[in-house]
């Protein structure tokens, strides 16, 4: 035990976090070593996940959980339909944000290996500051709960109920379990590149329905994972609800290893901008 929490526990956090920061920054390194990608597109990526998530669907979809609280704990049926929500906006906003930087800022990086390096940066920024810096609040908060006796707070009964409800459920906590996060960071990278690789076939064969394309799989692969997961975990227990989430993680990571490959040109890639069709509706 470590100031009453569990050395494995400990360890396992930290090596999440981690992970969490580490990986974006050497698999930036290689694609862009390996690749020769741009550090201009990395960039775009990273702002491609800030401005679609952290600065408007994040704070929207959390002020609107906020209210529908109550709500959502009493009736199963509208949870099914706010995951359903949550998947949906999650690839609206986010495919959105890919087709907008690629019609725009990067209208000159219209390449395969530039779909890689905008993927990359999307899914790192998300990797390092959001799933990161949860997790290391989630361990400042263990530790800062593991010294509190809640009987000893002045405030109202339910808020002692609430922290002795937040005890228990990090006691239970075991030592793989952060490490879930970190695999799930893995797949998820995948997962931002072969959505990237989609939207960019937008430009290459001049269809919208690519980008509709990526929206689909972004909104499925979300629903199923968190849906599923929480299925499973209502049914069947903890243990059970991470093997669903992070087994559906595992599939549509390997199909996105498949567009990964399915759409890399055969040949090397020229530097200068190879001419592409604007997208229509079709």
């Amino acid at each position: 035990m470590t100031g009453g929490v569990d050395a494995g526990v400990v360890a396992g956090f930290v090596a999440a976090i981690a992970f969490d920061v580490l990986m974006p920054v050497v698999v930036a390194l290689w694609a862009r070593r390996r690749l020769g990608v741009a550090w201009k597109v990395v960039t775009w990526g990273a702002l491609g996940f800030a401005l679609s998530q952290l600065f408007t669907r994040v704070p929207l979809v959390q002020g609107l959980q906020f209210v529908l609280r109550d709500e959502l704990k009493a009736s199963p049926a509208l949870m099914a339909a706010w995951v359903v929500v949550l998947s949906l906006t999650a690839g609206l906003f986010e495919e959105t944000a890919r087709l907008w930087i690629f019609r725009g800022p990067l209208k000159d990086f219209r390449r395969w290996r530039d779909a890689v390096g905008y993927g990359v940066g999307h899914g790192g920024l998300e990797s390092a500051l959001l799933i990161g810096g949860l997790a290391a609040l989630g361990l400042i908060n263990m530790f800062a709960l593991s010294a509190l006796d809640p009987s000893t707070l002045r405030v109202p009964p339910e808020v002692v109920e609430e922290v002795r409800k937040a005890k228990e459920t990090f006691a239970q906590v075991r030592w793989w379990e952060p490490l879930m996060g970190a695999y799930e960071r893995a797949g998820s990278m995948v997962l931002h590149v072969a959505l990237s690789v989609l939207v960019m076939q937008c430009f290459v064969r001049g269809s919208l329905r690519w980008y509709w394309l990526a929206v689909g799989c972004h909104t499925v692969s979300n629903a199923l994972g968190v849906g599923g997961g929480l299925l499973a975990q209502k049914t069947l227990g903890k243990t059970a609800g991470i093997v669903v989430a992070e087994g559906a993680l595992t599939v549509f990571a390997l199909l996105g290893l498949w567009v990964i490959r399915r759409f890399r040109p055969r040949e090397p890639e020229a530097e200068g901008l190879p001419s592409a069709p604007a997208p229509t509706s079709t």
